[in-house]
């Protein structure tokens, strides 16, 4: 067994007509709630456990993707540069005479950088490794391959389908051959573990300047055959999923898959991880892929380079890693897993070979981990279980362990027809969906008692590297599989437990095709969620807060704290800007003018942190009949994400006979404004120059027509459907002077109905 090294670590709610748009749960989860019975729906757990990994997905593409909360992120993939690693942690694990020997394969377009884009975060951070990338890749390939039926019933198979792509497009990426067809390098990681580790951030916010990413390449001189076999056995498994309906666009994979497996077989050694997944050999993931490059090609070298003797009976095979000789056999007590996929070996090798020891060796695995006899009645090595009847491997992600060793178990009904381990199957999963002790589905999103605070920068979503802020994750990662619990069938919901919350892409390999194995065998009836998955409630992304600091007769100063929150997905902002509205009639009325009106600034966190000062624009006249005027704060060039503070004081000059006339009390942005910080919305906020936050006073006397949204003069249903638009999702913006029909400063629900009653009332 390999050596295991654990990862580091709001009105519309009150309007019911639009809060059903956002719910999560439905009927048949609060009728089980209600009458104490689990609540299983294969279906239902098969159709949310494939987001996690849109949630894990890395590169440009992501955003406008299933999930509204990720966005493009580590764009910078796309161009590595082609250096050797410099001290920085840029570059590659490349020597430069290595490069410059192959610049031509692995620089064919000459501009000094390598496309390295796509493929999964790791778990809740964003590193690419490379044995849990290529097995979970190969895993849900697997899932897929043996049961597509369960995707294309519940009307998913062409998500799996992008999920597949994303991954093994990545993988083929990253492999260079040369024009010969010979494998020159592949890329097994982008990204360091250690220094990723540090952030506990989004991954849109996760930039180069912060976090290196370096990449590893497996070459002749830096072998990784683990690394390499792990890869082939994916894009082997991806060229038998595609070959029938896009037989163009498999090829290269076969093509890739036989020549990484060759170049691993010829270059053996083993691949760097920086401490987190280390293995210590590779004659597992070398078995791996050549099954799959046996199904897909039928040559029998390819059984013969896993189970090949000598004369006298000695495995000269890779098997032998396992099995001294044909007068031995071995008992596996793990399971397929990212370090050791000899479970998947077992469950591919027996139908292909049809050898009692094949299929002992797979029946055994199942045996251990269910406690169904084995045939041999002397035989009582079995896994523990938890009081509850979970079959407990290890406390670390538990739950990943158990889900593995389930699709083990639907794979091998799948062949022999017998359904005993697969009845075991179900009992385990409905303990992972909530039928166990503490009544709680182990699928974050799945039922309505769920882990709520999986191990998951992205979801989380923190501003301040801090996994305790805030308390309540900002998004809910559907479907991913946390650790799960303990050997007391305990569980703690803690973000910053990784041992009982961490996430990750290999977690949900195993769970993604049990579940569709569920579904072929126990699903009849059930179905998948419609309009999956719901929209968040809407949030103000951008805003503005304000305390008054200190203010007399002759000036007001206040500083604003202005907020990016953009979440849908994170993003660093550039050309944010407020506007400050204040009433200079005292002023008019003594004989002065706007000219007699000046912005002090007392302090720019931009100009103090970053070096970039804040434009101060005015002040300029808005409304010259009202005496309203305004300046302007802007922050264009200086894109930033969370806040930033901006302290100024509106001073006025004294009149020629050395009198003040400054009042505030008429301010239009004045208004609410005390000692502490409280949100308004009479300073405005602008995104390039467009109103994206607070109310502009008006200009003059106002000849708009109340309701007429659109201003054609009318008051249609073109306007209702307008109005009805904003509710459901504040960011499309609207006049909020015209649609406040009641106006009491607010458009809600209220405004809706009064207009409704216009229509009606003709």
């Amino acid at each position: 067994m390999k050596r295991y090294i654990g990862k580091t670590i709001a009105f519309l709610t009150a309007v019911s007509v639009i809060s059903t748009l956002f719910t999560g749960i439905n009927i048949d989860t609060a009728t089980a709630a209600s009458t104490g019975t689990p609540y299983i729906n294969y279906a239902e757990a098969l159709q949310k456990s494939m987001y996690f990994y849109d949630a894990n997905k890395c590169g440009p593409g992501i955003t406008g993707g299933r999930l509204e909360w990720r966005g493009d992120c580590h764009v910078e993939d796309c161009e590595v540069p082609l250096t050797p690693m410099t001290a920085k942690k840029t570059g590659t694990n490349m020597s430069q005479s290595f490069i410059d020997k192959n610049k031509k394969f692995l620089d064919p377009d000459g501009n000094g950088t390598l496309d390295l884009r796509g493929g999964y975060h790791d778990a809740g951070d964003h590193v690419k490794f490379g044995l849990p990338q290529t097995y979970a890749i190969s895993t849900i390939g697997w899932g897929f391959y043996e049961f597509r039926e369960s995707y294309q019933k519940i009307n998913e198979e062409d998500h799996m389908i992008d999920l597949l792509k994303w991954g093994n497009d990545y993988l083929l990426r990253s492999t260079f051959l040369d024009d010969k067809g010979e494998v020159v390098a592949f890329c097994y990681q982008v990204g360091e573990g250690n220094e990723d580790h540090n952030w506990w951030q989004p991954p849109e916010l996760n930039v180069k300047e912060l976090v290196p990413r370096p990449a590893y390449f497996a070459t002749e001189e830096t072998p990784a055959s683990d690394q390499c076999a792990g890869a082939a056995a994916s894009m082997a498994i991806h060229y038998l999923n595609f070959k029938d309906t896009e037989p163009e666009y498999a090829a290269p994979f076969l093509t890739a898959a036989k020549a990484l497996y060759k170049f691993a077989v010829e270059n053996r050694g083993l691949g760097y991880s920086g401490g987190f997944y280390g293995s210590s050999f590779d004659e597992d993931e070398l078995s791996w892929a050549a099954v799959w490059l046996n199904i897909a090609t039928g040559e029998q070298s390819y059984i013969d380079d896993i189970i090949s003797t000598s004369d006298d009976g000695v495995y000269t095979g890779y098997m032998g890693r396992i099995i001294k000789n044909t007068q031995n056999t071995w008992q596996n007590i793990w399971v397929h897993c990212w370090d050791t996929v000899w479970g998947g070996v077992f469950a591919k090798l027996a139908p292909i070979t049809n050898t009692e020891r094949d299929w002992y060796l797979f029946r055994w695995n199942l045996e251990y981990w269910s406690g169904i006899p084995h045939a041999d009645k002397t035989d009582n090595t079995f896994l523990a279980k938890t009081p509850a009847g979970f079959s407990m491997l290890n406390n670390y992600g538990s739950a990943r362990y158990n889900s593995a060793a389930q699709l083990c178990a639907v794979v091998y009904t799948k062949y022999t027809g017998n359904m005993d381990v697969t009845d075991w199957a179900k009992t385990q999963m409905d303990y992972i969906l909530g039928d166990n002790p503490l009544g709680r589905s182990y699928e974050v999103g799945y039922s309505d008692n769920y882990a709520l605070h999986p191990h998951h920068r992205a979801a989380h979503g923190s501003k301040t590297l801090n996994m305790d802020v805030p308390e309540q994750h900002r998004h809910t990662l559907w479907g991913a599989l946390v650790g799960g619990p303990d050997s007391d069938d305990s569980h703690n919901d803690e973000t910053t437990d990784y041992i009982s919350n961490e996430v990750a892409v290999d977690y949900n390999a195993g769970f993604v095709g049990a579940l569709a194995g569920m579904y072929k065998y126990f699903g009849e009836g059930m179905e998948p969620l419609e309009n999956f998955p719901p929209k968040e409630p809407y949030e103000d992304e951008f805003y503005a807060e304000a305390k008054l600091e200190q203010e007399n007769k002759e000036r007001t100063q206040i500083t604003v704290n202005i907020h990016n929150e953009t979440s849908r997905p994170p993003q660093f902002v550039d050309g944010l800007s407020f506007k400050y509205f204040f009433d200079i009639s005292e002023l008019i009325e003594a004989g002065q003018t706007l000219e007699d009106v000046r912005v002090d600034v007392m302090y720019d966190e931009a100009k103090a942190n970053e070096n970039k000062p804040v434009a101060v624009k005015g002040p300029y006249m808005w409304d010259e009949e009202n005496n309203i005027a305004y300046f302007e704060a802007d922050w264009s060039g200086n894109a930033f994400y969370g806040d930033r503070e901006f302290h100024f004081g509106l001073v006025a000059n004294l009149d020629k006979d050395w009198k003040p006339h400054w009042d505030p009390t008429n301010d239009w942005s004045r208004e609410g404004i005390s000692k502490e910080y409280s949100i308004t919305k009479k300073i405005t906020v602008y995104r390039n120059g467009k109103l994206v936050y607070g109310e502009e006073p008006a200009k003059g006397a106002s000849d708009k027509l109340l309701g007429d949204l659109n201003g054609d003069g009318n008051i249609d249903a073109i306007d209702f459907a307008a109005m009805k638009k904003y509710l459901l999702d504040p960011s499309t913006g609207i006049d909020i002077e015209i649609a406040d029909m009641n106006k009491d400063g607010e458009v809600n629900v209220l405004d809706l109905v009064a207009l409704k009653k216009i229509l009606l009332d003709g």
